[in-house]
């Protein structure tokens, strides 16, 4: 399953994730072959792009969970886009806490893992898209790490809020990526200015919720002091942030994986506390059974035990000879290691027109 952009869809392409409405209301189901007119419509969504099945891909069923969290995901939207509307035109935000109460309610248990999906965005909804993922990830760590449900309601919140100077800026300007002029520079600094001081201002946000925010600009901008007390609540956004950032298609570039996120955020431990990360790798799944995989020795394989004590050293089946790497084993892990996730299970060699001319097929 691949993410393709909008510009390059294509009649003919199965979608490998369902598309939603922002009521929750199923427009297109996992599997649904796109008509032109099919196409046409996604890209009247003004989606980023769908995730589309390789043409030698079996469709997988989602089970209800799943889908259940897709949908709560695309109805959630508008209610934080309603939220982060009026606290622009400094009506308040008394209602925000509860839409942070309902994503605790539903993510905030540390019961079992769950599957993490990415959602769909546009230039338009990107960041309360974005401020939703990075919520309820942040409920999901601080259910991990056993936090009391009122710092959980302060690190949710905070996620929903952080970047509400960014849903000031023109859409004009968000679908320019990163090719801005130095005026649309200027314009995008000051709303995220703008956009803090309005969080700072609003008393109906709680006090360490703004503290939180506040952390986290500072420690993305590298100006929180060495000497500073950096609150759990700011170093679960910080986790959270980065988490959903990069592994979700973006406005300027392309997703990273889960795993290939995992390792950065281990081997940056000045920046990201491991107790944090670890909430993390506890509550979402990450490397688990049914897993494809590509191995440093170049071998593809599938995950078929989970390492609960180091999510990079899992149980894998090779494709190749059937020979199981238990990664746990140092012996075996010092020569191989997981490489990432596999990016595509079609091993068939594209031929190019001057091939096929040349060898007069």
């Amino acid at each position: 399953m691949k993410f393709i952009r909008n510009e390059e869809l294509k009649k003919g392409m199965r979608l490998g994730r369902p598309v939603y409405n922002k009521s929750g209301v199923l427009l297109y189901d996992i599997n649904t072959k796109l008509t032109r007119q099919g196409v046409n419509s996604i890209k009247n969504f003004g989606l980023l792009g769908v995730y589309i099945l390789e043409p030698t891909e079996p469709a997988q069923e989602m089970s209800e969970e799943d889908r259940e969290f897709e949908r709560f995901q695309a109805m959630s939207v508008l209610a934080l886009k309603e939220q982060l509307d009026l606290i622009i035109d400094h009506k308040g935000a008394k209602k925000v806490e509860q839409l942070s109460s309902k994503i605790i309610s539903n993510y905030g248990k540390s019961n079992h893992k769950i599957n993490f999906l990415k959602s769909l965005r546009s230039p338009e909804d990107y960041v309360y898209k974005h401020s939703l993922n990075v919520a309820i990830l942040s409920a999901i760590i601080s259910a991990q790490l056993n936090m009391s449900y009122m710092e959980q309601i302060n690190i949710v919140t905070a996620a929903l809020l952080h970047e509400i100077g960014k849903a000031m800026i023109p859409v004009e300007i968000l679908k320019k990526g990163a090719k801005l002029s130095e005026e649309d520079a200027y314009v995008v600094s000051k709303c995220e200015i703008d956009g803090n001081e309005l969080i700072q201002q609003d008393f109906d946000i709680p006090s360490l919720t703004r503290i939180m925010i506040a952390q986290n600009i500072r420690e993305i901008s590298g100006k929180n002091k060495p000497e500073a007390k950096i609150l759990d609540g700011t170093r679960v956004l910080r986790v959270a942030d980065v988490f959903d950032s990069m592994t979700s298609m973006g406005l300027t570039g392309e997703p990273y994986s889960d795993v290939a996120t995992v390792r950065y955020l281990i081997n940056h431990k000045d920046k990201f506390e491991a107790r944090m990360v670890g909430g993390l790798l506890r509550g979402i799944n990450i490397l688990n059974p049914g897993v494809c995989v590509e191995l440093t020795s170049g071998e593809r394989g599938l995950v078929i035990r989970e390492n609960q004590n180091d999510i990079l050293r899992p149980m894998v089946l090779g494709f190749h000879n059937n020979r199981i790497y238990d990664l746990e084993d140092s012996n075996i892990y010092n020569t191989i290691q997981i490489y990432d996730v596999l990016k595509s299970m079609d091993t068939r060699v594209p031929i190019g027109k001057d091939a096929i001319e040349n060898f007069g097929l």
